[in-house]
């Protein structure tokens, strides 16, 4: 009886090994699929740039003041979301100083480490390394997948940050201006009311000064 059970556990391990080495494949010829066209998107669309650019800086002056925020966000042409929780008017100072200083020529606001780029370059480096180790190899196995992803966590944040840079280079934000900012609770009011504070969405709008 106690053979059967142990005999059963080990299928059922090798089965759910078989499945996650199955969904990292999907995952990576998925990401090697989608992601360059969202490179592309994000480096072809100036007005993406330049509020990809206010949105990592805002994120920085949050936490040159308060420390790490665990903000995250996504820009569009029309300005950028911040997920988190921060008070309104701290998100407002910061985003307009955050501007006023990439104007002044602080670049290095427009780079930060929790950057959408980043971890998307890290999933796409998996996606590589994973599926040239298969090709190189020609057999699947958690080994293949474990060495993807060391590889790629080593190399991604150097890759990302590289990317980042690329981004302020070609980003004109000189007419760019703050127009607007509203919030919203991400949960419903019975969930937002326990002890923990409620995660905010912030909407912050740009256009240009022409």
């Amino acid at each position: 009886m106690i053979l059967i059970f142990f005999a059963l556990l080990l299928v059922a391990l090798v089965l759910l090994l078989m499945l996650v080495v199955f969904g990292f494949t999907l995952r990576a010829l998925s990401s090697l699929l989608l992601v360059p066209g969202q490179f592309a998107a994000l480096f072809r669309n100036e007005s993406v740039r330049r509020n990809e650019a206010l949105k990592h800086a805002t994120m920085n002056v949050i936490e040159e003041r308060f420390g790490p925020s665990g903000l995250n966000g996504v820009a569009r042409e029309s300005g950028f979301t911040l997920d988190g929780i921060a008070p309104l008017d701290i998100v407002l100072a910061a985003a307009e100083e955050g501007l006023r200083r990439l104007r002044a020529g602080e670049r290095r606001l427009a780079i930060h480490r929790r950057c959408v780029t980043a971890i998307v370059t890290a999933g796409v480096l998996a996606a590589v390394v994973f599926l040239g180790i298969l090709l190189g190899i020609d057999r699947l196995s958690l080994l293949n997948v474990v060495l993807a992803v060391m590889v790629a966590n080593m190399l991604a944040p150097f890759v990302g940050m590289f990317l980042q840079r690329l981004l302020p280079r070609y980003t004109d934000i000189s007419h760019l201006r703050i127009v607007g900012l509203a919030e919203r609770p991400l949960l419903p009011a019975k969930e937002a009311s326990s002890r923990r504070p409620a995660k905010e969405r912030f909407r912050i709008r740009t256009d240009l000064n022409e």
